[in-house]
This record gives C-alpha cells, sequence and structure tokens, in this order.
C-alpha cells in the first residue's frame, strides 16, 4: 500500500483527478495546545502560550513572555474562513478583542513567532509555517477551502478538498 501511495504522490495526484471531498475535522484544544507547542519550539520569548477554545469562535490565550513580568490573557476572536487567496501560502486571521496596545508592544519587540503577523487587532497566522516537508505541502495543496467553527474546548474544521 505504501508504495500505491506513493506512487500517487509522485504523479502529483493525477491517478485520482477528479476527486471531491468534503471533510469535518474536530480537534480538541488539548491538541491545538500541542501543535503550538511544538511550532513555539526554540522560540526564547515566549515562555508559556495555553489556549482555550470557546463557543462562537472565541479563543482565549494566556501568554507569558520574557519581556514582561506579568501574564497577558488574550480573548481572541477567530475568522470563519481561511483566507486562501492570500500571498504565499493560506492564512488564518485571529481578532484581538482585549490588550491592544500590549500586543502592539509584543510585536515592536518581536515577540511573536514568525509565522504570526500583527496588523493592528489582526494577528495573521502563515499555514505554510507548519508545513516542513514537500509532502506535507503537497497534500495540503489539495484543500481548496477550510471553514473554521468552535464549541466549547474544540475547534472544527470543514475542509473541501479536490484534485484536478
Amino acid at each position: 500500500m505504501e508504495e500505491i501511495f506513493q506512487k500517487i504522490l509522485d504523479n502529483g495526484f493525477s491517478d485520482i483527478a477528479g476527486l471531491r471531498a468534503d471533510a469535518s475535522i474536530p480537534v480538541s484544544q488539548a491538541l491545538i495546545n500541542e501543535i503550538i507547542e511544538a511550532a513555539l519550539r526554540g522560540n526564547k520569548t515566549i515562555k508559556t502560550f495555553e489556549v482555550s477554545v470557546h463557543e462562537q469562535n472565541r479563543v482565549s490565550v494566556r501568554l507569558k513572555t520574557n519581556l514582561l513580568p506579568w501574564s497577558m490573557n488574550l480573548k481572541l476572536k477567530l475568522d470563519r474562513s481561511v483566507d486562501f487567496a492570500s500571498y504565499s501560502a493560506p492564512k488564518m486571521r485571529v481578532w484581538l478583542e482585549n490588550h491592544h496596545l500590549m500586543a502592539s508592544l509584543g510585536s515592536l519587540l518581536n515577540a511573536l513567532p514568525e509565522w504570526a503577523t500583527l496588523y493592528g487587532s489582526q494577528v495573521v497566522i502563515d499555514l505554510g509555517a507548519f508545513f516542513h516537508t514537500m509532502e506535507q505541502k503537497r497534500l495540503f495543496a489539495l484543500v481548496k477551502a477550510i471553514d473554521i467553527r468552535t464549541v466549547e474546548g474544540k475547534a472544527i474544521f470543514d475542509l473541501k478538498i479536490e484534485v484536478d
């Protein structure tokens, strides 16, 4: 089976051209925190970053950096879909609902990881930064749309997958 999957990858998915699939992927806040922890390895500025997922696309983050003597409790609102039209890689947009001044200060001091950029009260997360191998990038390229919704303790990603 592995050889067949490798052949499909090597042929650029041409053997399954026309595939259309919808998938709903529920992701627990524990798994989200594991993914973020892995993405922050080696970051010397952020000490802790703990996410809590709430209903109506709301997220809370408890953030501790080496730049400030106290923790910040950020309240965020997730966009309902991933921006696939942006330059270079799909982006997820998150809106700050509090601590705008502290976030701006953190941005000026380069406290954010390289995959997150602050524009006013909007944090833009470059999803391409989470895919390191060519196979991961090629598989993610099959995803044409992602809608995001949340329930208490879980984010749900509704994907549209297509092979042209």
